[in-house]
């Protein structure tokens, strides 16, 4: 039988490197007379050395660590023969991935002495300042958070890179940033607290508003700051003024009219584009809440709630606050639907088809459902939470999607409307595939080895993952792409380093669009392309101007 798996919604967080690559595809080292490896490891910024860093030598079968002096000076004695990945780290810094993946490794005969091999770390930042209210008392207790607006294949999306609390003196500071343009802002109070609904409190209620530095309340509104490996930034101080307060009062049924209170509906800021500005709601036993503190502004009440067997409960409710208290709120969580389809064939099932795997994201929310078959035709059936949808197929080995089709919507762009009558899938696999080749240069017409391919489709398949393909060129520059979807194509080479992830963004690909080559394949068809590698220094200078 098929199976699914409920998965996590996904969030992007900024992960430390822990290496720093000097040379990869590290070989078994053949037995021999042993020889020596010394170099030194600097800062990137200062140039000075960096002492009491740990430096690993690895090829598997022989591994060596060895820790740098006061010098950045580090030496390997009795290292066997062989070829060696080169890595260098110390808190406070990250490597600085200066060399390409088809840099030759470094090898060590025997008993050679190899020499100043150099590892470099770059520096993190440090930034700090303080957070008043208008008469410039202290905050404490204050969230401070750093954003950054991360680029992907689905679009821009703001992720937390930092977090810390201001202390009693309103001082907050938050160490080992990346470099990089963050967002800074900060939230004072909590806002979502339960309170007795016999409460009341002498004069108008206030409340200090989520801020961006220096003073926005919203992230467009707000200064963006460049942060230069191994800043310390000291002078990002927050002056808060409190703002009238509301109340959002209401309660959570489920489709029947009944409470629902073994949950926590979250409230997000209706216009921001990140998950890290909630403030959890609590509900009562009789599902009321009531979520006060709430400055004027547009909000979403969202929640999910497990029922059992994998299948999780939706809701999501749109508020605005204006000038008042918002009553009567009802949020209601809606059972999963079911949404059932085949897979098929345009005619006899490749014996590589093997296994299909379908997932389903929710634009909302995250959420994910995946699906895999055991075989590679047959039929399917699972619950999902009605709402916007993102449905993308697996590539198995000589076929493609053809077509999808979910009731009557054409599903081709891979988004697709479930709603609370749920619905039926087709899929249609095709056979056909074709082929694309290529070559890509350097500005100096030389075959550019090492560089990322990315073949992207039309602008109204970017919804389809299956249609996005990288791949790496040898070392003649070349690459050769198989069982490829018929359509049309925009390519683009890369330099090799940093962010890939931003590469896959229709923001950085709109920049280069006229560096791209654009590419028609026929059904069993072969199409061939020649590229012009874009540079790293040209990738951060387009990089550094989106906002």
């Amino acid at each position: 039988m098929p199976t699914w798996h409920v998965l996590p919604p996904v969030t992007r967080t900024l992960a430390a490197f822990v290496f720093g690559v000097v040379v990869l595809n590290a070989q078994q080292a053949p037995p021999g007379k042993p020889g020596q490896v010394e170099g030194i490891v600097t800062n990137s910024v200062t140039g000075g050395p960096v002492k009491k860093a740990t430096v690993q030598l690895q090829n598997g079968p022989s591994n060596y660590e060895a820790t740098t002096d006061g010098a950045g000076h580090f030496h390997f004695d009795n290292v066997a023969p062989g070829s060696y990945l080169v890595t260098g780290n110390r808190d406070g810094f990250i490597p600085v991935q200066d060399r390409q993946p088809w840099s030759k490794p470094i090898t060590v005969a025997e008993e050679q002495q190899v020499k100043d091999v150099a590892v470099k770390l770059m520096p993190l930042a440090v930034v700090s300042g303080r957070v008043l209210d208008e008469d410039d008392d202290p905050i404490s207790g204050a969230v401070v958070q750093a954003l950054q607006n991360v680029y992907g294949r689905n679009g821009k999306q703001l992720n937390a890179a930092g977090s810390t609390n201001t202390n009693d003196l309103g001082e907050f500071q938050m160490i080992d940033l990346q470099p990089g343009r963050y967002y800074f802002r900060v939230m004072a109070t909590q806002r979502m607290r339960n309170f007795s609904i016999r409460t009341r409190r002498r004069g108008p209620e206030t409340a200090y508003p989520d801020t961006y530095y220096p003073n926005a309340s919203l992230v467009a509104q707000a200064t963006a700051t460049q942060v230069a490996p191994g800043a310390q930034l000291t002078n990002i101080d927050f002056h808060l003024r409190k703002a009238p307060a509301f109340h959002i009062r209401g309660k959570a049924v489920d489709e029947n009219g009944q409470p629902v209170h073994d949950t926590i509906v979250q409230l997000l800021p209706g216009s921001e584009t990140d998950f890290f500005g909630f403030h959890p709601v609590q509900l009562r036993q009789d599902g009321t809440f009531d979520a006060r503190g709430i400055v004027s502004g547009t909000y979403h009440l969202i929640g999910n709630e497990s029922s059992g067997r994998n299948e999780v409960a939706y809701a999501r409710e749109s508020i605005n606050v204006g000038d008042g208290d918002v009553d009567g709120i009802i949020v209601a969580f809606h059972k999963p639907v079911e949404v059932s389809g085949t897979i098929q064939f345009d005619g006899p099932a490749p014996k590589e088809a093997g296994q299909i795997q379908i997932m389903l994201e929710s634009v909302d929310s995250g959420q994910s459902y995946n699906y895999s078959s055991n075989s590679a035709q047959g039929t399917f059936s699972q619950k999902v939470t009605p709402g916007s949808y993102r449905m993308n197929v697996s590539r198995a080995p000589k076929t493609y999607v053809k077509s999808m089709r979910f009731g009557e919507q054409d599903a081709s762009s891979g988004r697709i409307e479930v709603t609370n009558a749920g619905g039926t899938f087709n899929v249609m696999m095709g056979t056909d595939v074709g082929e694309l080749q290529g070559l890509v240069q350097n500005e100096n017409g030389e075959p550019a080895a090492g560089a990322i391919v990315i073949v992207a489709p039309a602008s109204e398949f970017q919804d389809r993952m299956d249609l996005f393909l990288t791949t790496m060129t040898s070392e003649d520059g070349k690459f050769d792409y198989q069982d490829f979807a018929p359509g049309e194509y925009k390519v683009f080479a890369w330099a090799a380093g940093g962010d890939q992830d931003i590469l896959q963004s229709v923001e950085l690909r709109k920049a280069f669009d006229s560096k791209a080559a654009s590419v028609s394949v026929e059904p069993s068809g072969h199409a061939s392309v020649q590229l012009k590698l874009i540079s790293a220094a040209e990738i951060e200078a387009e990089k550094n101007k989106l906002p």
